[in-house]
């Protein structure tokens, strides 16, 4: 088909997204953020007085100031108590009163006390935040952005999973300036990955990124395909794609995770590493060559949520499911060697895909200018989420021509969740 959109598709349709593929939908107003106050506690207590201050002759010199954002480290030779005044908006003012315990003398008991200092000054590091992904719907599942730990994405083939964690990986390089993103194609050469990077980030038809003589005659996206890969070449600080050319083993993965940790370190870089693998099931051990297939897929799951705690870094994994009978959605247990990947990831995002399924039958679904026909809906279950409660569904509007994705306007997607739930 893409080698027809010439045909039906003129070049301001294409240059001009609002007017073609309607990549720019209004949005509507955002959901206002509830700022009714929320209940503090027995801790403190309600008080019309002036708002107290904190008793300096019982807070030693140099202690962090209290009501600062940022982490507290108490480093007292005494037990003292302090106070904080917390305002909040149609409110009295509240008084908080905080025991500090004195820093510990015996080794075994400082040992676990430097434990939850470093735990308090990791939690408040920028980068626990997470990584931006560019689709507001998957940060706030994610509680801010990706965060360390293995997260799994599981669907049929040829649905737009590439798609759909190839342009993740791309967004994260462009939502985030401290990143360093390795981005793992064992699916696809690396022609193919980049022409799926160019297309999706930059609204080129996949084709004219890969054959770009055959489209001349639309010079306009011509010159937006040789912008994006000048901002490829701009971010290779912070990019890089690999192909099974480079390897499939996750010993070889991870000797290129710790040389690329070396090099930033050497630079004096605090950048997040990043990993996406494109795909799970692609992965080999050189360690274990002749386990069975359960084993093996165990034995990587494992690996995975092992390398993203070692490394703190978030390893995002696409993943196969088992043949399904029908045309039904997915559920956990239709990961193919399901059993420790359910274990072991923190999220699984199971993802579908209807007009695939059912063409001209499908119920969730779009429509576009200049083309009659149902165009797909890309669905993203968050089946697990141990980063957040979130256990609902986003929707994107899957573009397969320039393998893009775009989130809906909040009632386009109100309107594909109740059509979901009423199939």
């Amino acid at each position: 088909m893409e080698d027809n959109f010439s045909n039906y598709f003129s070049e301001e349709d294409i240059v001009d997204p609002s007017e073609g593929y309607d990549f720019y939908p209004s949005f509507g107003e955002e959901e206002e953020e509830d700022s009714s106050p929320q209940p503090i506690g027995s801790f403190g207590q309600q008080t019309s007085a002036a708002p107290a201050q904190p008793n300096q002759s019982a807070q030693p010199s140099g202690a962090t100031a209290l009501g600062a954002p940022g982490p507290f480290i108490p480093n007292y030779d005494q037990p003292h108590i302090e106070t904080e005044t917390v305002n909040l908006p149609g409110q009295q003012p509240i008084v908080i009163q905080y025991t500090v315990p004195a820093k510990p003398t015996l080794s075994h008991e400082e040992e676990m006390w430097d434990a939850i200092n470093q735990f308090e000054t990791d939690a408040w590091n920028p980068l626990n935040t997470g990584l931006k992904t560019g689709w507001a719907e998957i940060d706030k599942a994610f509680d801010g952005g990706l965060k360390s730990g293995f997260t799994m994405i599981a669907g049929d083939s040829n649905i737009g999973k590439t798609a759909f964690i190839s342009q993740v990986a791309n967004q994260v390089v462009e939502h985030n300036d401290e990143v360093y993103v390795m981005d793992f194609s064992l699916d696809d050469p690396m022609p193919d990955k980049l022409a799926r990077v160019v297309g999706s980030g930059s609204k080129v038809l996949l084709n004219a990124v890969r054959n770009p003589n055959n489209y001349t005659h639309l010079p306009l996206m011509i010159a937006r395909r040789k912008v994006a890969l000048n901002k490829l070449r701009e971010n290779v600080h912070k990019y890089r794609a690999y192909d099974a050319n480079f390897t499939t083993f996750c010993e070889d993965i991870e000797a290129e995770i710790q040389r690329i940790k070396i090099l930033l370190e050497t630079q004096g870089s605090s950048k997040q590493i990043c990993v996406f693998i494109d795909n799970f099931h692609d992965l080999n051990l050189k360690e274990h060559p002749n386990l069975q297939a359960t084993a093996k897929y165990d034995a990587i799951a494992q690996w995975c949520s092992d390398t993203a705690i070692r490394y703190d870094i978030p390893v995002v994994c696409s993943g196969e499911l088992k043949k399904l009978n029908g045309t039904r959605r997915p559920a956990l247990d239709d990961i193919r060697e399901s059993v420790k990947i359910k274990y072991e990831a923190k999220a699984v995002l199971l993802v579908y895909n209807e007009v695939h399924y059912k063409g001209e039958g499908a119920e969730v679904h779009f429509l576009r200018k200049n083309d009659p026909l149902k165009q797909p809906i890309f669905e993203v279950h968050f089946a697990k989420n141990k980063f957040n409660n979130f256990k609902g569904r986003a929707f994107f509007e899957f573009y397969p021509e320039m393998a893009r994705m775009e989130e809906p306007d909040p009632q386009s997607s109100k309107h594909y969740a109740s059509l979901v739930f009423s199939n």
